[in-house]
């Protein structure tokens, strides 16, 4: 996908070189302004992993990895909003130029899996993630057993990729347990349909242990002395036999 003129969203990356550690480290800064909601949008992306994103409404930076904690940017939330300001604008010429042209639209690919391997009665987490799909607005929303779910739930900012399509993904605090029945249900422009995924819990039956092997290995000496009782009750049979037709 190209990084043309859309016609109802826009989506800009913009290089800032490199920081030396004891290694170089890419920084990317993403601006996205689009029409619809989210309107705006703002990520610090350090060698393709999000690091903070801005919260509009809380008016500061939130950072997604514990280490960057207190990471802030320059200038902060009014410089973001002035730069995202002048986006808006150059958006706007850019519908104008594009004289109602259709943007294109790229369906999302779904999927759902858990964070930890499943133990019955042990907290996890469910992620499903949607991929690869623009223009970055999406639905996602959780069941359990087909009711809705609105607690425990976490959904990401919209992360682009070097496509200029997008990714998101929501996560559900769970508790694993026989016969529940979880659906993640994703709605987007270039979906005919709402598009959703399933995922029953399975846990795994535990490995052969000291007692498996106990217990297979008394259950075989059963088995051989029932087939050796049997054989000699056989030739017991066949010595008698002889012995009367010998009278």
């Amino acid at each position: 996908m190209g990084a043309g003129c859309f016609f109802s969203a826009l989506a800009m990356a913009l290089m800032c070189g490199a920081w030396a550690a004891e290694y170089l480290h890419e920084e990317v800064q993403v601006y996205v302004v689009q029409d619809g909601s989210p309107d705006k949008q703002f990520d610090l992306l350090v060698d393709g992993d999000e690091v903070l994103y801005m919260d509009f409404n809380l008016k500061k930076e939130v950072p997604r990895i514990p280490e960057f904690q207190g990471l802030v940017m320059r200038a902060g939330e009014a410089g973001i909003s002035a730069q995202v300001a002048i986006l808006k604008q150059n958006f706007n010429v850019c519908k104008n130029l594009s004289h109602g042209s259709l943007e294109p639209k790229v369906a999302p690919q779904t999927a759902m899996y858990p964070e930890e391997p499943v133990e019955w009665g042990r907290p996890n987490t469910l992620i499903c993630a949607a991929d690869g799909f623009f223009p970055p607005r999406i639905s996602m929303k959780w069941k359990r057993n087909g009711v809705s779910v609105t607690e425990g739930i976490n959904t990401t900012e919209y992360y682009m990729k070097n496509d200029y399509s997008f990714q998101r993904f929501t996560y559900l605090s769970f508790v694993p347990s026989p016969g529940d029945m979880y659906s993640c249900h994703v709605e987007h422009e270039a979906l005919g349909n709402p598009s959703t995924v399933f995922w029953e819990p399975e846990v795994p039956e535990e490995g052969s242990g000291p007692g498996t092997v106990i217990c297979a290995l008394g259950l075989s000496l059963g088995i051989i002395s029932a087939v050796v009782g049997v054989v000699l009750l056989i030739k017991e049979r066949q010595r008698l036999q002889a012995q009367q037709q010998g009278i």
